[in-house]
């Protein structure tokens, strides 16, 4: 029996989006673990104005450097059935604007993480493990699902019906995903794999998730037969040395040794030993251990999915917001680090890293619908491109962007440039709201073409300077 758990815990060790990782290094593809893609959406009365909110920060499944690209509306390619292998033929009714991986964008297939359409929709997503997947070479990939859901959409309840058709109709991917889609005034979370599908709407609130199920939790027979019997499962136990806790699954965690002012725990069957100290709490394999109180060679132990614990610290910081929730805030969010969060996985953690936060506004959602994006949120500076530009700066189309990002992420490290970078964010998003605003009366006024151009210009001036600012860092 014992051989067998070892074997199940070794296959879930080779599935990076099942692990919860417990550490990040700053150098660039030198953490020894895949990262994971992070999802934050803020609607309704949670933000601070009468727009929606989507945070994407990208672990892309394809590495190489990370750039924008523009598909426009009428755009034509083939690809094939997922299925069959047969080629289909698409149409791009819906011009976007994605983050890719260089090299993924046309005339290849769009591979986009996350995209805003002129439909005034965003679609994001994180890869979740799952058994219950197109087990075929035709399968399509999360990058796949998205764009054929975006662009045809024509609205927010479209994005949801085609993105769900995927898996009704088509049973198209080969990998569960968990998919946040948001417009003006509603948004959606999608948990699916190939076969089954959970839907969660939000017109006020707000949601924050990774690579992990939570409605599809009991799904597949992984999780609650390993893991834990439901996501939100947890037990608060008295314990001595040699006692073994769990969440009503195979998997747990083993007390070693309980020292006067700490306890030595470690995963079962297979795992690391970790000290943890009396009031604290760490991540051990895939559990969440907290050490309340030791008494007389005992100790009480509270015990969570680490996800778990990674979603209640998470919401604890985004709800501590609520109703007031601004871009600022996404984008410092975006820069949260494992310090910040008692070990738990960060935000950012180096690497092949982005973030895109997408604002649709409840007016003009076609055209004042704006992304921001970062290269690397940790050592770059977040610009805007609004979806009715008629052009993107080169820096960020053919990853220059990116690779600068990279050598400051390399030279300064995690966190030793957000300050500068906050002081110029600040400036360049009261510049994009002045020009939003001019923008806004011209549509008012039917001089849609001005309107176009003035925000295309000022955008890709910002664009400019900010790149600009970051060789100017690389330089001193």
């Amino acid at each position: 029996m014992k051989a067998l758990l070892c074997l199940a815990a070794l296959i879930l060790l080779l599935s990076p989006q099942a692990i919860p990782h417990e550490y990040e290094k700053d150098a660039l593809t030198s953490s020894p673990f895949h990262p994971e893609c992070k999802e934050i959406v803020a609607i309704g009365n949670a933000t601070a104005g009468n727009y929606t909110l989507l945070l994407k920060v990208r672990d892309p499944a394809r590495p190489g450097w990370q750039v924008l690209c523009m598909v426009p509306a009428g755009y034509e390619y083939d690809y094939h059935h997922p299925w069959t292998g047969w080629r289909m033929h698409f149409v791009v009714r819906h011009k976007f604007i994605g983050t890719t991986t260089v090299g993924d964008t046309p005339p290849n297939i769009t591979k986009a993480g996350m995209l805003l359409t002129d439909a005034g929709i965003a679609f994001g997503d994180a890869d979740v493990f799952s058994y219950l997947v197109n087990p075929t070479r035709n399968a399509w990939d999360d990058f796949d699902w998205l764009r054929y859901a975006a662009q045809s959409s024509d609205n927010i309840n479209d994005g949801i019906n085609l993105t769900i058709d995927a898996v009704k109709r088509l049973h198209a991917s080969g990998v569960a995903e968990n998919i946040f889609i948001a417009g003006s005034n509603k948004a959606a979370i999608v948990e699916a794999d190939a076969f089954n599908y959970k839907l969660k709407t939000i017109e006020n609130g707000v949601a924050a998730q990774t690579n992990y199920p939570k409605m599809m939790w009991k799904n597949d027979f992984v999780y609650p037969l390993f893991v834990a019997s439901s996501f939100s499962s947890n037990v608060t136990e008295w314990v001595e040395r040699g006692d073994r806790l769990n969440l009503h699954a195979l998997f747990g965690i083993r007390v070693v040794a309980i020292n006067n002012d700490s306890i030595t725990v470690r995963q079962y069957p297979i795992g690391m030993w970790k000290e943890i100290h009396e009031g604290e709490g760490a991540t051990v394999g895939y559990f969440w251990v907290e050490v309340k109180s030791i008494e007389n060679g005992r100790a009480l132990v509270e015990m969570r999915y680490s996800y778990n614990e990674w979603e209640r610290e998470m919401m604890s910081i985004i709800n501590a917001k609520y109703g007031r929730i601004s871009l600022m805030d996404m984008m410092n969010w975006s820069r949260l680090h494992s310090r910040a969060l008692n070990g738990l996985r960060g935000m950012c953690e180096g690497g092949y890293e982005a973030a895109t936060i997408y604002k649709i506004p409840e007016k003009h959602a076609d055209m004042l619908s704006c992304l921001w994006f970062a290269a690397d949120q940790c050592s770059s500076i977040f610009v805007p491109v609004h979806i009715c530009d008629y052009d993107i700066y080169d820096a960020y189309e053919n990853g220059e962007a990116s690779k600068i990002a990279s050598q400051l992420l390399s030279r300064y490290g995690h966190g030793n440039l957000t300050q500068k970078c906050i002081e110029i964010e600040r400036k360049f998003i009261e510049e994009t709201e002045k020009a939003e605003k001019e923008a806004a009366s011209l549509i008012k006024e039917g001089k849609i073409q001005d309107a176009i151009i003035l925000l295309t210009l000022s955008d890709i001036k910002l664009q400019m300077k900010a790149i600009s600012i970051e060789r100017e860092w690389l330089s001193e």
